[in-house]
């Protein structure tokens, strides 16, 4: 089934944020459901908001019950994760880059 929705990539990924802060501590079915919505549309989350909730969970006023911090702690190492794939591709990305510069540079010096 698809959906149409109106907004942004940004306005999705900031309400997934809303969604994990109102879930985090909390001691109800909603807190697996968010943790299992946000693993499985991490597509939807920008870097930045995934640094948000990394940060967020990293330093919560409470997890909930024990079922929940695994809830929790089971996302944060997917989000850590998908954080040190992202650091890796922006560097491979910025590498290419500067080789690229570097072959015009010297093709502008040959000449």
């Amino acid at each position: 089934m698809e959906i149409k929705l109106n907004g942004k990539i940004e306005d999705i990924s900031a309400m997934l944020v809303g969604a994990e802060r109102y879930a985090l501590g909390r001691r109800t079915y909603i807190v697996q459901w968010t943790c299992e919505f946000i693993k499985n549309n991490l597509h939807l989350i920008t870097n930045k908001d995934k640094q948000v909730m990394v940060r967020d969970i990293e330093n919560p006023i409470s997890y909930g019950d024990e079922c929940d911090k695994e809830c929790w702690l089971q996302l944060l190492e997917i989000l850590k994760k998908e954080e040190k794939e992202n650091e890796s591709n922006d560097k491979s990305a910025d590498e290419r880059k500067n080789r690229g510069a570097n072959k015009r540079g010297k093709k502008k010096n040959s000449r």
